[in-house]
């Protein structure tokens, strides 16, 4: 009898300790500062209407990093902390289908224009502290 409340002591104890100890819980809600602007163009609405599917995709990994895009196609990857990236797409009627591979810490890219020369172009910037400018006129 006395082994019997001791067990059943044991577990109401376990019990107990397991219900008033709080799990580890993480909070990542600062974290999020991400920041992902796209400037949808009329020509591109119509498209995604015509063809039925988003052909502009951000992937961001990091803190502080942002997209700022004015383009119908584009594939951009972020991975790391404070990258920028700053894309005009100007000819409207011919997207760049352009991809954005951003690896590391303080990169900045902006490209300004678009033509037929950049038509699935790719920007790898891999390393910190780099920057690449392009202008199309």
């Amino acid at each position: 009898m006395l082994k019997t409340m001791k067990t059943i002591f044991l577990h109401i104890s376990v019990l107990l300790f397991t219900l008033i100890t709080n799990a580890q819980q993480a909070n990542f809600d600062h974290n999020v500062v991400d920041k992902t602007e796209q400037i949808v163009h009329a020509e591109t609405l119509m498209l995604q209407q015509l063809y039925g599917e988003h052909s502009t995709q951000i992937l961001q990994i990091g803190d502080y990093n942002l997209v700022r895009a004015e383009s119908q196609k584009m594939q951009v990857t972020q991975t790391g902390e404070l990258q920028l990236l700053y894309y005009t797409e100007t000819n409207t009627l011919q997207p760049s289908n352009m991809t954005v591979n951003m690896e590391g810490s303080n990169n900045y890219i902006e490209v300004y224009g678009n033509n037929s020369i950049m038509d699935q172009m790719t920007i790898n910037v891999s390393g910190n502290d780099r920057s690449v400018t392009i202008r199309n006129y």
